[in-house]
C-alpha cells in the first residue's frame, strides 16, 4: 500500500501547526508571566494577564489534539517503510499525550488558588507559595511528557 504525496503533506502541515502553539503554551506565556524566585510577582502577573494564561491551557490541549492526528498521519506514511517502528512510534506519542493533558490541571490548579473564593481560606503568601509548587510541577510534566 502506497502512501499519497497529499497524505505526507498532510503530516507536514498538522506538525507545522504545532509550533505556533507550542511557542505560545511553553515558551511565551511562561517567560511572560512566571518570575522565577518571586511568587508574588508571578501571583499579580498571572492574575493581570488570566486571559494568557487561560489561553496557554487552551492552547496545550490543541497540541496534544493535533499530536492525535499528527501521529495517526504519520503511521500512515512511515507503516508501509517499516511496519513495526511505524507502531511503536503511535505507542510512544500515545502515551505522552495523557500524560501532557493531565499535567494541565496543574495550571488549572493555579486559576482556582487565585480564584477569590477558594484563595480566601489561604494567607496570601501559602497561596503564592502553592501557586509556584504547582507551576514547577507543570514544568517536570512537561519533561515527563516529552520523555514519550
Amino acid at each position: 500500500m502506497k502512501c499519497s504525496i497529499n497524505t505526507g503533506r498532510l503530516a507536514g502541515l498538522l506538525y507545522l501547526s504545532l509550533i505556533p502553539l507550542g511557542i505560545f503554551g511553553i515558551l511565551y506565556v511562561p517567560q511572560a508571566l512566571i518570575v522565577d524566585g518571586d511568587a508574588l510577582k508571578t501571583v499579580s502577573n498571572i492574575v493581570m494577564s488570566e486571559f494568557i494564561f487561560r489561553l496557554s491551557i487552551i492552547s496545550a490541549f490543541f497540541v496534544q489534539i493535533i499530536n492525535i492526528a499528527v501521529v495517526l498521519v504519520l503511521y500512515k506514511v512511515l507503516s508501509p517503510i517499516h511496519k513495526t517502528f511505524a507502531k511503536l512510534m503511535v505507542i510512544f506519542i500515545f502515551l505522552g499525550i495523557p500524560i501532557a493533558m493531565l499535567n494541565e490541571l496543574n495550571h488549572i490548579a493555579v486559576l482556582l488558588l487565585l480564584d477569590n473564593t477558594f484563595a480566601s481560606s489561604f494567607q496570601t503568601i501559602e497561596s503564592s507559595t502553592l501557586v509556584l509548587f504547582f507551576l514547577n510541577l507543570h514544568e517536570s510534566g512537561i519533561h515527563i511528557a516529552g520523555i514519550f
